[in-house]
């Protein structure tokens, strides 16, 4: 019921804006009324209600791009294999002598 709730706000806006388009051409008078009755409400209220839908809103447009950002990730890491390094062979000193070795160390080089 909570999730069913969660979804109401967007569409109610959307279908809100479209009603008073339709009232507005239905009855204007009407619609003169409450605009002005619109008009009388204080700026800081005006304020205060940005915010709210500002913060709902800029809310689950985070919270939906993070969902999706960790969809993304756990696709790409069930898609591809793990990654290994490559066993590339580290060369061992044997003990064998070694010409180019030798004259870098004495300083000179042939």
């Amino acid at each position: 019921m909570i999730d069913g709730l969660n979804r109401l706000p967007r569409p109610m806006l959307a279908f809100g804006t479209i009603g008073l388009f339709i009232s507005a051409m239905t009855d204007p008078a009407w619609f003169g009324e409450r605009m002005q009755g619109l008009a009388l409400v204080p700026e800081a209220l005006w304020w205060l209600m940005g915010a709210v839908v500002s913060f709902y809103f800029g809310a689950r447009h985070q919270l939906k791009g993070q969902q999706f950002q960790r969809e993304i990730a756990e696709t790409l890491s069930r898609s591809t294999p793990p990654v290994t390094t490559a066993s590339t062979p580290v060369p061992q000193d044997d003990g064998a002598p070694n010409a180019a070795l030798d004259d870098w160390r004495a300083g000179t080089t042939a």
